[in-house]
């Protein structure tokens, strides 16, 4: 197995956004051609920054005081019509929750159900010939890829767009798996859908950014890059992307000399920055001049603007994982499948939106519509008593 395309499966394995999310705990050069990147239409030469600020740094305080501007609406789910199992949510909007429930329970098909947050009720939406992965939504549309997901790689896959105001189904592209190489990941930014796409060519690995505007729904190349493996490996290769506002967050594993090194960086005005070098990144988010990771040691905030650095520690596994933000002060993280934080950048404090009879383990915390959710567990059995939170950030 190439080097480069094993670290992407194993990358692939530990933080791709599938649907079939246990809630329980967990242990844990010179191309052949150069990158092009560019955040336009039409492709151009970009520049780098390979030597980022150092900044100071603070460390965030555990604060388990309520917190007084926000409350949470629960939801549990015990109405017959709403199958269970291991459920995570998608998607959420003023009316709905939107999530996958998948064949390992009752049901030989995935569907996807929608949770009307006003009757408590479930209705199933779509379902699939094959497996669905990755649900997102964009307004009153929800996409998400289809393909046999037994199988990691050498799939055909789809993505679909269901509308929620006709039920009409769409395929907006389809491609293949091959060679390794993860099936789409997709991600959601304003009206933005993204996600990569690899093409194998002779020895060469090319990664694509795509971009599909849900307007015009028009698709375009954000950016391409190149991995050469003949003999030693040379190039770049997109391990994972997220859209922040005008820029675009690719973490990438980069080969040259025979060295070989995971970046972190951030793509905005044609211009490529790096902000993090040989880190083990299991997620990432950004807003504005910040961004946020996640490791094996814990959450980390950067505020490049300020050159200043936030750390809340992980002290044992399961890591802090599913880094988002709910505004440029503010980060929602999950800590060792046992509690949802709001890292607070204002008062540096960790606010645990764990209360009495939370719950056993939570799911990673999902951010749309101006709206945080997660799933809980409150038995040992993912087939009891499952409850959504949820909270008004805005």
């Amino acid at each position: 197995m190439k080097y480069i395309l094993m670290i992407a499966s194993a990358l692939f394995l530990l933080v791709g956004c599938s649907h079939k999310e246990e809630i329980k705990k967990e242990s844990p050069g010179e191309t052949r051609h150069a990158p092009v990147t560019s955040m336009s239409n039409e492709a151009t030469p970009v520049s780098t920054n390979e030597n980022p600020t150092t900044t100071s740094e603070h460390l965030l305080s555990i604060s388990k005081d309520p917190i007084d501007h926000l409350t949470p609406h629960s939801y549990e789910l015990t109405d017959s019509s709403c199958p269970k199992g291991m459920i995570a949510p998608s998607y959420i909007t003023d009316q709905s929750i939107f999530y996958v429930h998948d064949p390992s329970s009752e049901q030989p098909l995935d569907q996807i159900i929608a949770f009307s947050r006003s009757s408590e009720t479930c209705d199933v939406l779509y379902e699939a010939t094959e497996g669905i992965d990755s649900l997102v939504g964009i307004d009153q549309t929800l996409y998400w890829t289809e393909y046999d997901t037994r199988r990691t790689s050498d799939v055909s896959w789809t993505i679909h767009a269901l509308d929620l105001d006709t039920g009409n189904v769409q395929t907006i592209h389809e491609g293949e798996s091959t060679n390794e190489n993860p099936t789409p990941i997709l991600t959601t930014e304003d009206q933005s859908l993204n996600w990569i796409q690899y093409e194998v060519k002779d020895d060469r690995v090319i990664s694509q950014v795509i971009n599909y505007d849900a307007k015009t729904r028009e698709k375009n190349t954000l950016v391409t890059t190149e991995l050469n493996e003949t003999g030693s490996p040379d190039g770049d290769y997109i391990l994972e992307q997220k859209r922040t506002g005008n820029s675009l967050l690719l973490h990438k594993a980069m080969s040259k000399d025979g060295k070989r090194r995971l970046t972190l960086e951030r793509v905005a005005d044609d211009e490529e920055h790096t902000l993090l070098t040989d880190e083990e990144i299991l997620s990432f988010d950004g807003a504005d001049d910040r961004f946020a990771y996640t490791s094996d040691e814990g959450l980390t905030i950067v505020d490049s603007g300020k050159e200043e650095t936030y750390r809340f520690k992980t002290t044992s596994r399961p890591p802090s994982d599913a880094a988002v933000f709910v505004n440029p002060h503010t980060v929602a993280f999950r800590d060792r499948t046992e509690n949802v934080y709001l890292a607070d950048l204002d008062t540096r404090t960790a606010l645990a939106l764990r209360r009495d009879g939370f719950g056993h383990t939570a799911t990673k915390p999902i951010y749309f519509n101006d709206t945080l959710c997660f799933a809980v567990l409150k038995e040992e059995s993912p087939g009891e008593s499952i409850t959504f939170h949820t909270y008004k950030m805005k």
